[in-house]
């Protein structure tokens, strides 16, 4: 029995920095010095959800996987985005060739045609809960659509949840290099619509997960194949 520890502190000041790094490029003259309060707590939620209940979620399970694409859209459009999804079909040769995987996208702002980018993937590694890799960098992505949604921005802001990013198998490359990755189906289709994007924020592993007996922040019991070396929560 393992339990897993992540810091919940640390991505509200992820989320902070992230609302700051999308705002001053696109708003020179905003006024507000500090950026507004994040919910530790809601970042928690999160990050408990997307590792216990949406599990697993690699690319064997697309029912979970679907599952968690709902959780992501209902929680976007909770915190004021317009929401869309981006369905697609696996192309490589193994048992779900041809299934449906989506992309789940929160707009904010006018539709201009320059755009920003912000994006987490959410499905996960084998069998691993992986709070770190990548439900935080999610937690994250929701809690900053809920933020960017009380200002005025000039620029759309696409906050964009990528299904398959992770490998098919150990010691092989992620899908993201791949046509099956939803970063590069989300990048075709950016540049088939001709947009133009200034900048592109990727949420990635933002917190790094540990095992040990006393967890003061996320508590998660599990039933757990031995970690890898790279320590994926």
């Amino acid at each position: 029995m393992r339990v897993i520890a992540a810091s919940v502190a640390g991505l509200a000041f992820l989320a902070a920095l992230t609302w700051f790094a999308t705002t001053q490029p696109v708003l020179p003259q905003f006024s507000r010095s500090t950026p507004p309060a994040v919910d530790p707590e809601r970042l928690r939620l999160h990050v408990e959800t997307l590792s216990t209940t949406f599990m697993p979620r690699d690319w064997r399970h697309i029912e979970n996987l679907d599952r968690a694409a709902a959780y992501i859209s209902r929680q976007l459009m909770e915190a004021g985005a317009t929401v869309s999804e981006q369905p697609y079909q696996m192309q490589a040769r193994n048992q779900n060739q041809g299934r449906t995987y989506r992309n789940v996208t929160g707009t904010l702002g006018p539709a201009t045609r320059e755009r920003i980018v912000v994006g987490a993937h959410y499905d996960a590694f084998s069998e691993y809960p992986a709070a770190d890799d990548n439900a935080s960098g999610v937690a994250v992505l929701i809690e900053v659509a809920r933020l960017l949604a009380r200002e005025s921005l000039p620029l759309g802001v696409d906050l964009v949840a990528f299904s398959l990013e992770e490998p098919f198998a150990e010691g092989a490359k992620g899908t993201f290099r791949t046509p099956d990755g939803g970063s590069a189906v989300h990048a075709t289709s950016l540049r088939k619509a001709g947009a133009q994007v200034r900048l592109m924020f990727s949420l990635e592993t933002l917190v790094q997960c540990h095992y040990h007996d006393r967890p003061r922040l996320l508590r998660h019991v599990e039933r757990q194949p031995q970690p890898r070396p790279d320590h994926r929560g």
